[in-house]
């Protein structure tokens, strides 16, 4: 069994009672299960950012294809007056 470190068995051996001594001794115990979990989630926190980020980097570029394509049919007469509405269009990605 691995041994407590110092500080553990400083406040083992500075508890008052029996029932400090369990909680120092389990508080020893868990310290490295915690470490772990917290690296494991931070690795899991910043993978789920990551995604987030080009889930959105995704979406604009997808948006601005979507609203050229829109502007380029309105330019191309599809629409009377489509050159007011592709002009429109266009500015829309300036102000998003």
């Amino acid at each position: 069994m691995k041994s407590l470190s110092k500080i553990h068995q400083e406040a083992i051996a500075k508890a008052h009672n029996e029932t400090d001594q369990n909680k120092a001794a389990a508080l020893a115990m868990i310290e490295k299960p915690i470490e772990m979990i917290k690296s494991i989630m931070l690795k899991h926190e910043l993978a789920v950012i990551e995604v987030m980020r080009e889930l959105h980097e995704s979406r604009e570029a997808a948006v601005r294809v979507e609203n050229e394509a829109c502007a380029k049919l309105c330019e191309d007469g599809i629409i009377k007056g489509g050159e007011v509405f592709a002009a429109k269009i266009r500015a829309r990605r300036t102000h998003e």
